[in-house]
């Protein structure tokens, strides 16, 4: 293994800006290892004191290789067969709870149509599966979960609370006539507590047929109580702007399911004239639900003027910060982009952002607040195969806006990330990965070497090679003063890493696997150290 340190500092993105003061990132290589042969390699985990770990299965089969956490040296590599798992066996998540770790995994049993979710209790000192096959629950089929243009074989979802003391597994089961408009949706609401043991679950019956309703996003607070974020249409033709009025077609509502009522309290939420095109629930420090969403001017499309944000609390009260609405400022906007886009959006006196979604909804421990919204789209495509021409889209992830409010609601700043990033070629793992401490946030992404010193007058240069560029960090501390440096240049480490697949351990480091073109394996580990 070897260290290599980072030394080099980068000119500023704003150079009216003061430099911030950095910490030194260092990073740590450990030595090659092996997966077994067409094993797909899934995540590490860990923590500073038992070492660190990662996963992969193959059929019935799961196996942990464990490192030492000072060395990085390959301590164990341990196979275990999963009983009775069939051939559709699936690897969910790993899920963390203090020092103890929970492999979920899912099954389908095809004679009996029935489904399964099982934990598997994982001892981090000695690298093995203490409790195997825990049910966690059993129902009839389900719907998989859509990306992009594709459904997919994964049928559940996983949300947790701010401390992460509860955990809701949500799913939608398929329907005996799936093209009926008199159907009403039917789905799972499982809660369970941080030792993986059930709160309460139920199968419930949704108050809107199929064409009214669509689920945005769920949630769950740390008393079990399970949250959906819907957004209901006024008519079945499912129109986004009403003719008559020319409003909106639907509104919001947050539906609360306890564990002693199946019938949910109602919230409605109050969207004035604006068209809502993206939203997000989680729960606040205080135990509020924090419901954030993007809004726009315009019905079509799914672009952002700013975005909408409020509180809702245990009473079913809703409390708006400042009014609730924040836009976008524009001299922040017009930074990174080319002269007749900045013309553009001072000739049109306003301007909205294109395929924003919303990323990052953090509660801060001051009761603050951090969001980041990232630009992301699949950009349709086709490309010949042998003689036939079978489609090939492209993952495209462009600037991130990162927002700061203060626990009084107010916006204290807005700041753009500039980056051009296309996934092709089976990885679409661009992005970034968010690192977080008490001196700010950390944006590590891959980029093309020409943005290293971009200026504001400037829009950047497409990210395309995965093994071309540079692996970057963009610091912004707590007063939103913007700083860039490199971590490593890709080409001459002659490896690449996946930064989305980065896992944080401890308070001060992540962790995951660097790859070379070979397919060869190494741990690599960061650490955030003044």
């Amino acid at each position: 293994m070897y260290f290599k340190h980072l030394f080099a500092t980068v000119a500023l993105f704003y150079s009216s800006l003061a430099f911030c003061q950095k910490k030194k990132i260092t990073f740590k290589l450990g030595v090659e290892y092996n997966i077994p042969q067409d094993s797909e390699d899934l995540t590490f985990f860990g923590n500073e004191h038992d070492g660190f770990a990662n996963l992969s299965t193959r059929g019935k089969k799961i196996n942990i290789i464990k490192f030492d956490q000072k060395t990085l040296a390959q301590i164990s590599d341990k196979t275990f067969e999963v009983d009775k798992a069939s051939k559709y066996m699936i690897s969910e998540i790993i899920a963390e709870s203090g020092n103890n770790y929970y492999w979920i995994h899912s099954d389908w049993n095809n004679l009996e149509t029935s489904e399964y979710l099982y934990c598997d209790k994982i001892d981090m000192a000695s690298g093995n599966i203490t409790t195997t096959n825990q049910k966690m629950l059993e129902s009839t089929r389900m719907i998989g979960k859509t990306i992009g243009y594709y459904l997919t074989p994964y049928k559940y979802s996983f949300f947790f609370n701010a401390d992460t003391s509860m955990m809701l597994v949500q799913y939608k089961h398929r329907t005996a006539e799936p093209n009926n408009n008199e159907e009403f949706g039917r789905i799972g609401l499982q809660v369970f507590d941080r030792n993986m043991q059930k709160v309460w679950g139920k199968e419930l019956i949704m108050p809107y047929r199929y064409p009214l309703m669509d689920w945005k996003d769920f949630s769950v607070d740390y008393l079990g109580n399970a949250y959906i974020l819907a957004k209901i249409f006024s008519t079945e033709r499912r129109k986004e702007k009403d003719k008559t009025t020319g409003k909106p077609g639907y509104h919001y509502e947050v539906l609360k399911y306890t564990k002693e009522s199946d019938v949910p309290e109602v919230t409605r939420i109050d969207l004035e004239d604006y068209f809502i095109h993206e939203a997000s629930l989680t729960e606040s420090n205080a135990h509020d639900m924090l419901i954030t969403c993007t809004y726009s001017n315009d019905p079509n499309g799914y672009s952002a003027k700013g975005f909408f944000l409020a509180k809702l609390d245990q009473s079913g009260k809703i409390k708006k910060y400042m009014g609730g609405y924040y836009e976008f400022p524009m001299g922040e906007m017009q930074k990174f982009e080319s002269p007749s886009t900045r013309r553009k959006m001072e000739e049109a006196g306003g301007f909205e952002l294109p395929f924003l979604a919303i990323r990052e909804v953090l509660n801060e421990p001051d009761n603050g607040t951090f969001i980041v919204f990232e630009e992301h789209y699949v950009s349709p495509g086709s490309k010949v195969f042998g003689n036939a021409l079978r489609r090939s889209d492209s993952e495209v992830y462009n600037d991130a806006i990162a927002c700061k409010l203060s626990p009084d609601g107010k916006l204290m700043w807005t700041r753009k990330i500039p980056k051009m990033q296309q996934g092709c070629g089976g990885y679409a793992d661009i992005g970034y990965k968010l690192f977080t401490d008490s001196s700010g946030y950390y944006f590590i992404y891959l980029d093309n070497r020409k943005n290293l010193h971009l200026t504001e007058d400037e829009e950047p240069d497409l990210f395309l090679d995965a093994y071309n560029g540079q692996l970057v960090v963009t610091k912004i501390d707590n007063f939103g003063n913007v700083s860039k440096e490199v971590i490593f240049d890709v080409k001459e480490e002659k490896f690449i890493i996946y930064p989305g697949d980065l896992d944080k351990i401890g308070k001060n480091k992540l962790i995951g696997r660097a790859i070379t073109k070979r397919g060869i394996c190494n741990p690599i580990l960061f650490n955030f150290d003044n």
